[in-house]
């Protein structure tokens, strides 16, 4: 499946990578290994839609996600996500 989503970052937890309010693209089709430091659209069971950097993938094969900087959900709040919950990878961000 091959899919292209552009999304408004809304929130600080991102920045400075991602400021607040800019728009990402993100790409579909994810058929490689994912990549720790690589910035991924997910959906989370409890919060949504959220952007965040893949942080590292473990043993069972559970991606762990951080944001930027302190203002962001913890890695433990958010909790360990399966690939299948991945939407795509962030190529392109266009600052606010």
């Amino acid at each position: 499946m091959f899919g292209v989503n552009i999304c408004r970052v809304s929130g600080v937890s991102m920045q400075p990578r991602i400021p607040a309010g800019s728009f990402v693209l993100c790409m579909g089709a994810l058929r490689t290994k994912l990549k720790p430091g690589a910035i991924y659209l997910f959906e989370h069971p409890r919060f949504g839609q959220l952007i965040k950097t893949l942080s590292n993938v473990d043993s069972a094969g559970n991606l762990w996600f951080k944001g930027e900087n302190n203002h962001s959900v913890s890695m433990q709040e958010m909790g360990p996500i399966r690939q299948n919950r991945v939407i795509g990878k962030v190529t392109w961000v266009i600052s606010a």
